[in-house]
């Protein structure tokens, strides 16, 4: 099916739809369209004082109906500034069998697995069950925009503040059966309306392309379509936008992640740690100039690094997202530096996703050149036991000046000829997180290294580490905001 004509022309079609619809109702004369070709709109309500909001968020599927009323804001009371008759009867959620109940349960339960995953980073229950008592967030994923006195090209609706606030006890609706029922990602694109409607509620814009120029198309605020798979929200800041680019509602740019990060506080991702393995060198093979293996993630793979008797030597970026996301079995390569020295190397990959989750490979043991048999061929601040270089443990905090990438815990030594300090990135157009009074200084398109206040950094300078300065992790790590959290 995902590879017929009949498929890619409706996904074009699709895309094409979507791409030209505007961002609020008042823009543009609506279009008479069905299935998933429509617009995800916000309503502004005004801005309310800020105060704690429910950590719970409600998915409704309207069993028998539900009835809502017109009125100020009360989702535990099923009431809503957005329908607009005095009472409205939203229809109950239908499968894409076009069924409803218990026949439809299969496809609803996946639905509610896929938020729940999406949600799952932040401090937030996502529950179909409905507490005795509220406040709480209700996600209306069900009926058809009609029934609330919305045009045929909404496919899904939410109250938005005016300041970006979290709004509490308000409902947001996302049309399940306004959505194609022949869609075979269906349940994906359903989670992405509800996901996206949902965090209107909780200040978030609609987004267009991350800092460093990639689509936003994998993140549940956008509009885009030119990458499919799950969408969850990303740790990058992004213009906002629909079909173009445009200063977000509340800033300049808007990461999503470390919106609803603020709005909840942190959760546990249930999403699973990365899956990577080792395919070249082998035991049998012996070294070689190039290591390769796969990996995959749910979220997606970030970055693959490779490591050479339990240090990072060389990495590269996470494949693109293609229409069904990020191949979960994506094949990596890259080539051992030329400053390795000889020695006996326990070879191994280390594959992150993009909230700094990583798992190990196992580990292949081969022999460049010969065992060492002192430090004095190792790279600077090595020692040489049992024929292998090797650094210990890294101590290095940021901040703390460095001869070598490998003796910081971020593995990220950058600076000027003069200074250099273990470091980390950063986003420049992003809220400074930098630790140790360091500061966010950009490093290139949409990246940023932190830094010493009117710093000149940054060159990967080689100092007292001559030619062991691991300047193509450091240069390559410069995209990633990496909070690293080991496996679990």
């Amino acid at each position: 099916m995902r590879g017929s004509v009949l498929y890619w022309i409706r996904m074009v079609v699709r895309g094409v739809l979507i791409l030209l619809a505007l961002a609020t109702p008042s823009v543009a004369a609506p279009l008479t369209v069905a299935g998933n070709a429509g617009r995800r709109i916000t309503v502004e309500v005004p801005a309310a004082p800020h105060a704690p909001i429910s950590n719970t968020l409600v998915l409704e599927r309207c069993r028998g109906g539900c009835r809502i009323t017109k009125g100020s804001n009360d989702a535990a009371n099923s009431v809503s500034t957005i329908p607009a008759a005095a009472e409205s009867t939203v229809d109950e959620f239908v499968n894409s069998a076009g069924m409803t109940g218990a026949l439809a349960d299969a496809e609803w339960n996946a639905v509610v697995q896929c938020v729940q995953e999406v949600y799952s980073p932040f401090n937030v229950t996502v529950t179909d069950a409905r507490p005795a008592n509220g406040p709480y967030h209700l996600a209306i994923l069900a009926g058809r925009p009609g029934n609330v006195g919305q045009g045929n090209d909404i496919l899904g609706i939410a109250p938005l503040a005016g300041d970006c606030s979290p709004q509490n006890n308000v409902i947001s609706f996302s049309f399940a059966n306004q959505h194609s029922l022949v869609d075979p990602a269906r349940v994906q694109t359903l989670c992405w309306t509800v996901s996206q409607e949902s965090a209107h509620a909780f200040g978030l814009d609609h987004q267009y392309a991350f800092s460093d120029g990639r689509s936003a198309c994998s993140d549940p605020m956008t509009y885009r379509v030119d990458c499919g798979g799950q969408r969850f929200f990303r740790n990058q800041s992004a213009t906002c936008g629909e079909n173009s680019a445009r200063p977000c509602r509340c800033g300049t740019t808007q990461n999503s992640h470390q919106k609803l990060r603020t709005v909840f506080g942190e959760g546990t991702p249930i999403t699973g740690d990365p899956t990577v393995s080792i395919t070249l060198p082998t035991a049998t093979s012996g070294f070689t100039t190039t290591v390769g293996g796969t990996a995959g993630s749910k979220r997606g793979i970030r970055r693959v690094e490779l490591r050479l008797n339990g240090a990072g030597w060389a990495e590269v970026a996470g494949l693109p997202f293609g229409m069904n996301g990020q191949d979960p079995n994506g094949t990596y390569s890259m080539q051992v530096p030329p400053g390795v020295p000889d020695s006996i190397l326990d070879v191994q990959l280390r594959a992150y996703d993009n909230l700094g989750a990583f798992t190990d490979s196992g580990i292949v043991t081969v022999t460049k050149g010969a065992p060492c048999t002192s430090a004095d061929t190792c790279a600077t601040g090595q020692q040489c036991e049992e024929g292998k270089c090797f650094w210990e443990p890294p101590t290095g905090e940021i901040g703390d000046e460095c001869p070598y990438a490998q003796f910081c815990k971020s593995g990220l030594c950058r600076g000027t000829s003069d200074l250099q300090v273990c470091t980390e990135p950063c986003d420049p157009a992003g809220t400074n997180t930098c630790a140790n009074d360091l500061v966010c200084i950009a490093s290139g398109e949409g990246m940023g290294i932190c830094f010493v206040e009117d710093g000149s950094c940054c060159s990967v300078g080689s100092g007292a580490s001559g030619p062991w300065v691991h300047g193509g992790l450091a240069v390559a790590i410069l995209a990633f905001t990496v909070r690293r959290r080991r496996r679990r």
